[in-house]
């Protein structure tokens, strides 16, 4: 004998509230037909201008990298090798490098770029000049996570050095610091002592010296800093 189904009035009325809903739903659309298919026309162009900007931007990357890293190359082994880096060859370098940068902005090669206008500038004694360019490139934003946060910004430090402001070099150089590790974050707090130790603030020279000992124990420059530590008192 088959056993019997009992339903609910539950069961029976939730089909029919599903049916009703839909139907509801249904001739709301046919009611509102023309602003329902301006916002799905809206959302599908949202979200093809999402993807195509994406797109757009990983072309641009893709181009800036073709028409950059050569000259980059390039500059990276003028700037190593001073015997070859003449006044002509940096012009050029500089000037085309300078064309890229406004012809690919905000792209990652443009930052590396501005890196390299930057360190030809200080090369010439422009210290201004220099910071400028590394202050730019770090406003991009595209530098985060990559060597040339510590770079930019050792960059900035050493112009301020360059100058004689060891106020602001030992600021900047503390801030390098904080964006490295390991030997490039040794070389900013040395930096930072020794403009630290100009000043006359020689206790907090001794901090930092102390502080690269304690992240770094194995650092080729222990004797260095035993000896400047030593002149401390």
């Amino acid at each position: 004998m088959a056993r019997k189904i009992k339903y609910t009035r539950k069961d029976l009325k939730g089909p029919d509230e599903f049916i009703s809903t839909l139907g509801r739903t249904t001739l709301w659309i046919q009611e509102n037909r023309v602003p329902v298919l301006a916002a799905l026309t809206a959302v599908i162009l949202a979200a093809g201008g999402v993807f195509g900007a994406r797109a757009y931007y990983r072309w641009q990357e893709a181009k800036a990298n073709r028409d950059l890293w050569p000259q980059l190359i390039q500059a990276q082994e003028v700037l190593r090798s001073p015997e070859v880096a003449d006044e002509e060859k940096l012009d050029r370098l500089e000037k085309f490098l300078a064309a890229q940068v406004s012809a690919h902005p905000g792209t990652e090669a443009a930052v590396f770029a501005q890196y390299y206008l930057g360190s030809i500038a200080f090369r010439r004694g422009n210290y201004d000049r220099s910071a400028e360019y590394f202050r730019s490139a770090i406003a991009s934003g595209k530098e985060q996570g990559t060597v040339m946060d510590f770079l930019l910004r050792q960059g900035i430090a050493q112009t301020f050095d360059a100058k004689g402001d060891a106020e602001n070099a030992q600021k900047a150089y503390g801030e390098a610091a904080g964006f490295a590790t390991g030997e490039f974050r040794t070389q900013a707090r040395m930096g930072q002592a020794r403009t630290l130790a100009t000043l006359g603030r020689k206790q907090e020279a001794a901090e930092v010296f102390r502080r690269i000992l304690s992240e770094n124990p194995d650092t080729p420059l222990k004797e260095l800093i035993q000896i400047q530590l030593s002149r401390l008192g």
